[in-house]
């Protein structure tokens, strides 16, 4: 009896014991649990850090790799998101979506033919997956390798059948090799299978205009402004071929809304501007030529930014580059959208801020770019050139003891800096102290020439 009672009591402890052991293991933190859920809400930044974490609690947690893959370029780490794919594909050769993800991934930094080489290692691994074939199809075309790229997509329509995508991918391809009949059956197949798909109308559109047939181009431009009334390039494609028909107000029309709708749509304004030439109205034509040729250098890189955040949304260096490029076409209140949009995906990016800081300042809202350049000080109190933006902020506003202060520091930090010295230097006049504001102009242009020549010796 009592050896029997010494075993329920042995029985009891290690069962205590069990559910003690249990109790300790299930309350250690779950750190790709807690990446995942910040991921879906947005807190990108928080997201990085449980990673890491869950990544010093097992080195070999690939798909906590492969998460941390996907925020480094969404935060537009590029480097680091293709060094971490690269490993999930070593640790995990049969995970697809690790195939996926480093294809992207060289794909956004224009390594196509290392993509297409990644796609192929997946397709090999999984050759029914359909959305590999679309994509190693993308990369090989965009490397100039157009019949590779079509048999790709071929081999996809033979597995996936009739898929709308898939055929407007193919007359991309075909389109590109100005293989017109082929692409605009590929095209018309595609509105056929999805009636609602607008980028192939419009696709269809530019090839007939280019053929001569205008009528059918004009009714698939005006299908595309049906579906997206907010794509430009469909009411200047339609305002062409009226203004070709003599039916110019109707075409000026559509040209304005085109510059409406965007305000980059630099082909637009070269039509109206051509269009109000033509009619004899110098001084408007000439205007929109103008807006034109700021607008054409920098419209590829503009179009190619927005196809990215078309994929990717939440895409921190393409909504940064597109804050530098509109912001260096005088257009503040879009930039300032691009970087509020690339410090909601990742709030450390002190460039980003620095920048939305600059525009604000353009603009004339003080207080707010004070704020964040202060922010940015904060985080970085050796950066010297936001010292002397946030001096110029002051200064704006009218606080001139805390821009000299500011500048001040800035100085301290970099004795070389010319554009403190500029500032100092209309400081001075404000105050009416043209003898110090001369001096300070005559350091500024000092160090700027030291500054070019400086320049021009590492260059040579």
């Amino acid at each position: 009896m009592a050896r029997r009672n010494r075993r329920a009591l042995w029985s009891l402890l290690v069962c205590a014991l069990a559910v003690a052991c249990g109790e300790e293991r299930g309350s250690q933190p779950n750190h790709f649990a807690d990446a995942e859920r910040l991921t879906a809400a947005g807190k990108y930044t928080d997201a990085v850090a449980a990673c890491k974490n869950a990544l010093e609690a097992d080195a070999q947690h690939s798909e906590a790799r492969l998460l941390l893959a996907r925020l480094d370029l969404i935060q537009g780490r590029l480097g680091l998101a293709a060094q971490l794919a690269e490993q999930a594909v070593q640790l995990a050769p049969d995970h697809i979506d690790a195939y996926l993800l480093l294809g992207d991934i060289y794909v956004r930094q224009r390594r196509n033919a290392d993509a297409a080489m990644i796609y192929q290692e997946g397709l090999a691994t999984a050759p029914d997956r359909v959305d590999l074939y679309r994509k190693l199809a993308i990369a090989l075309a965009d490397d100039g390798r157009y019949t590779e790229a079509a048999a790709t997509l071929q081999q996809a329509l033979e597995r996936a059948g009739d898929e709308a995508g898939i055929y407007y991918n193919l007359g991309v391809v075909y389109e590109r090799q100005a293989q017109y009949p082929e692409a605009s059956r590929a095209f018309v197949r595609a509105v056929e299978i999805d009636t609602t798909y607008s980028d192939a109308y419009f696709r269809l559109g530019q090839i007939q205009s280019k053929l001569g047939q205008f009528d059918a181009a004009a009714e698939n431009f005006a299908r595309m402004i049906r579906q997206r009334p907010g794509y430009a390039p469909a009411h200047t494609g339609l305002g062409q071929i009226l203004a070709q028909q003599g039916r110019l107000a109707e075409a000026e029309r559509l040209f304005m809304q085109a510059t409406a709708v965007d305000p980059f749509a630099a082909e637009a304004y070269h039509r109206l501007g051509t269009l109000f030439l033509r009619q004899g109205d110098r001084e408007r034509g000439e205007k929109l030529l103008a807006i034109f040729q700021r607008i054409q250098p920098v419209s590829g890189e503009i179009e190619r930014f927005r196809y990215i955040l078309g994929l990717y949304p939440d895409d921190a260096d393409a909504h940064y580059n597109l804050g530098v490029l509109y912001g260096g076409l005088g257009r503040y209140a879009e930039a300032a959208v691009e970087y509020v949009a690339a410090l909601r995906i990742n709030d450390q990016d002190l460039s980003a801020r620095n920048n939305l800081a600059n525009v604000l300042l353009r603009q004339g809202k003080v207080d707010q770019a004070v704020e964040h350049y202060e922010f940015v000080l904060s985080l970085n109190p050796r950066y010297a050139k936001g010292y002397n933006n946030l001096g110029a902020a002051y200064m704006m506003g009218g606080d001139l003891k805390r821009a000299a202060q500011a500048f001040a520091k800035a100085l301290k930090i970099d004795p070389d800096n010319a554009d403190v010295h500029f500032h100092l230097s209309r400081l001075y006049k404000s105050q009416g102290l043209e003898a110090r504001a001369t001096t300070e102009m005559k350091r500024y242009e000092q160090k700027r020439q030291a500054a070019a020549e400086k320049r021009a010796e590492t260059q040579g």
